[in-house]
């Protein structure tokens, strides 16, 4: 089968051609002024109207027959049941995934510190959030792994309430598999809730939802301007945006290997963004013959071809170092790198949120509970953002506790700071306490 160029073709040959991928880099950031607008109107009737703005969003978007507000907080005996009803494999799964999610994020230790020296004590208490809630997709997909990993980092923690909000469907109610898994991991108040109008109710809080104090979980580019907005009142753990996958390949990984894992990410969203890039001439032209035939047999074949045809691409790289340089300028949520040596690679992309070495390691076993979590940075804040962790939980407060003597010590050069910024207050403040 002849190889069809529908992806975009870059070749880089220099680093200097890295201007090229400013399109990359602008495309996924351009702001859309519609959804921003839909998006305050329904934060502002949240805040000023509470459940009634709550059941109107539910009946414009997910589930007609929405009866009143009495229907947004799905029954405990609805969570059993459907855990109950869960089939016995998809079950295993679940419960096989919890374990590995906890297992790795265990590790994670949460400690304060302490600071002494001659009279002065000082330190940071880690605390754990009070309460948090967690989004859920829905729509195209069911996705209680996302709840596996924003639960259990949360849990981990010691968070005090746990509140999880996820599209009702038109049948009226949220995916039965996300249902199943709030009530395996003993999460009580789940809400049948989606987009902008869920952010806002944890952000603002209302007789039925009460407000949070953080916000974590990915969504579509509604719930994402909506956690931008809100940030402020409430925490947020990022502002994440569609989909990301680059593959570094030095073509020593089957074609048919590359072309599975850029159609996994392509599945997500047609504007998921799914990149290939390769130091092999002749890859590309491989990639997409065996991407041609898996597409034939695909059931989401209309969604993989249009973002691959919208946000995919070939770059081709003269050398490794271009390569890793084209993927450090991306800074892409997921980097899959299928090459002979993946760690001489992985630490040129210091920029990548995560990493999967190696053509045994695709994002796929990270997305559904290999260790790592897949609430991840979109966008390019990878370069300066994280993926979410057990921390992300936890808030510290630092404290002070000075003795006599250490005060009188320091209290000269303090004052002459405070004077020298002008803050005479501040000066006052500490030599009153010199004074006989």
């Amino acid at each position: 089968m002849k190889a069809r160029r529908w992806m975009r073709r870059i070749r880089l040959e220099k680093e200097a051609d890295l201007a090229c991928l400013a399109s990359f880099l602008e495309r996924r950031s351009r702001e859309n002024q519609g959804v921003r607008e839909c998006v305050r109107r329904t934060l502002f009737n949240v805040r000023r109207l509470g459940d009634a703005a709550l059941v109107e969003a539910v009946r414009a978007f997910d589930w007609s027959g929405c009866p009143g507000a009495q229907a947004l907080r799905v029954e405990e005996k609805r969570l059993e049941r459907a855990w109950r009803k869960c089939p016995s494999r998809l079950r295993s799964a679940l419960m096989r995934s919890a374990a590995s999610i906890r297992g790795f994020h265990s590790a994670q230790r949460i400690r304060g510190m302490r600071f002494r020296k001659r009279g002065l004590r000082a330190g940071l208490r880690a605390l754990p959030m009070e309460s948090v809630g967690l989004y859920v997709p829905g729509g195209r997909a069911s996705y209680p792994s996302t709840l596996l990993m924003l639960a259990i980092p949360a849990q981990l923690a010691g968070v005090g309430r746990i509140a999880v909000a996820t599209p009702a469907g038109p049948a009226g109610g949220p995916e039965e598999s996300v249902l199943a898994a709030a009530w395996f991991l003993g999460i009580r108040e789940v809400y049948a809730l989606g987009g902008a109008a869920a952010v806002g109710a944890f952000a603002f809080g209302t007789r039925t939802v009460p407000r949070v104090d953080k916000i974590f979980g990915p969504g579509n580019a509604y719930v994402a301007e909506a956690k931008r907005q809100v940030f402020g009142a409430v925490g947020i753990d990022s502002v994440a945006g569609p989909t990301e996958l680059v593959i570094l390949s030095d073509g020593t990984a089957p074609a048919l290997w590359v072309a599975a894992d850029l159609l996994a990410q392509a599945e997500h969203d047609v504007l998921a963004t799914a990149v290939l890039i390769t130091t092999d001439p002749s890859e590309g032209d491989r990639v997409e013959t065996e991407t041609e035939r898996l597409l034939a047999k695909s059931p989401r074949e209309t969604i993989q071809r249009e973002s691959l045809m919208r946000r995919g691409a070939v770059i081709t790289c003269a050398d490794r170092s271009i390569a890793c340089a084209a993927a450090r300028a991306l800074a892409p949520e997921h980097l899959s790198i299928v090459a002979k040596v993946p760690r001489a690679w992985a630490c040129r992309v210091p920029t990548a949120a995560a990493v999967f070495l190696g053509p045994y390691s695709p994002e796929a076993a990270g997305d559904y509970g290999a260790g790592p979590n897949h609430s991840l940075p979109t966008g390019g804040s990878a370069r300066f953002s994280s993926p979410v962790t057990v921390w992300d939980f936890v808030r510290y407060q630092s404290y002070l506790e000075l003795e006599e003597g250490a005060l009188w010590e320091a209290s000269p050069w303090m004052e002459r700071l405070a004077r020298a910024e002008g803050l005479r207050g501040h000066a006052e403040s500490l030599a009153v306490r010199r004074l006989p």
